[in-house]
């Protein structure tokens, strides 16, 4: 069993000292003379032991409290004769009146060396798993007056790393995570794909810039539709997603669909009279947990056949 392996518990006792006691030392003896270390919140690289205690100094010395951690997706193998390496998903908690906020998500990737009769961290990869949405949440919770001015910028960075630069709406990533994190839940829901019918012909006719008025129009128009609750966000391209969770009315979704596809044939009339423009939907509406990329794959045929029949409409597939 990978979980009672001498790797793994050599990754809780790393975990457990950098995270829940602060102990640099312990993390020092753990670590070989050569130790490389990569992808520490930005940092240079360390390349032996004296630069990776640099690197421990000055972030356990700014870690303000202990940090509850959890282990997903833990993963091991040998490479060559006293040599393994681990990888697993890495979230960090604070503990906020008795509720779980989540700081981090890392995928934390350890080399393990053993040398003589211990085993010994040679390689640390962090690579961070950007959850802004739940990582705006906890910072919220920890500082509620907003008055510190570091804070604030944080408050602003989170938000804007986790937006698309042109519509404002969610970035893949971000929709993803939320939508994942909808689906966990369980319920009834909507998974909607938008393609924007004939959109290379905007940029072509009318240049990019207006090609990118396009977008933002559109994204607006469908911020406007739905609630604040529901998950929005531009996939790539002219292609957008629109998740509606909790969904207990089928029909009225559809008819935001038709005045969403009338109020862009109106637009389309007066802003781009010289080329023929829809929008064409695909969906599903179901309770069936699914991971994202089954549903998209999904929803993606559903779209394509109504571009098939001629575009401009949509169509939505219950299960």
């Amino acid at each position: 069993m990978a979980e009672k392996s001498f790797v793994y518990e050599t990754l809780l006792l790393f975990l457990d000292s950098y995270f829940i006691c602060g102990d640099r030392e312990t993390v020092l003896q753990m670590s070989t003379e050569d130790i490389y270390c990569i992808g520490v919140q930005g940092e240079a690289p360390a390349f032996n032991r004296e630069e990776f205690d640099r690197l421990l100094r000055r972030h356990i010395a700014e870690s303000s409290s202990a940090a509850v951690y959890e282990v997903n997706g833990y993963r091991e193998k040998k490479i060559s004769p006293g040599n393994w390496v681990c990888y697993s998903e890495i979230e960090t908690y604070m503990d906020i009146d008795g509720e779980k906020l989540n700081l981090s998500w890392w995928g934390m990737t350890l080399g393990i060396q053993q040398v003589r009769e211990e085993y010994k961290i040679s390689l640390i990869h962090l690579s961070e798993m950007k959850n802004w949405a739940k990582r705006g949440e906890a910072l919220r919770r920890l500082y509620p007056d907003g008055e510190n001015p570091f804070i604030e910028s944080l408050y602003r960075h989170l938000e804007e790393s986790s937006r698309d630069s042109l519509t404002g709406l969610y970035n893949r990533q971000t929709g993803e995570n939320l939508i994942c994190q909808a689906l966990d839940n369980g319920g009834e829901y909507i998974f909607l794909l938008m393609d924007i019918d004939n959109f290379k012909a905007v940029n072509d006719v009318y240049g990019h810039l207006k090609g990118d008025i396009m977008l933002k129009y559109v994204a607006d128009k469908i911020r406007k539709s739905f609630r604040d609750t529901d998950v929005i966000f531009r996939l790539g391209g002219d292609e957008f997603v629109v998740f509606i969770y909790p969904c207990k009315n089928r029909q009225a979704i559809e008819k935001k669909l038709e005045k969403i596809m009338e109020d862009y044939d109106r637009n389309i009339q007066e802003e781009f009279p010289h080329i023929s423009s829809a929008l064409s939907w695909g969906g599903v509406f179901s309770e069936k947990k699914r991971t994202f990329t089954e549903l998209y794959q999904r929803v993606d045929k559903i779209m394509y056949q109504v571009k098939r029949r001629g575009g401009k409409g949509y169509l939505i597939e219950e299960d």
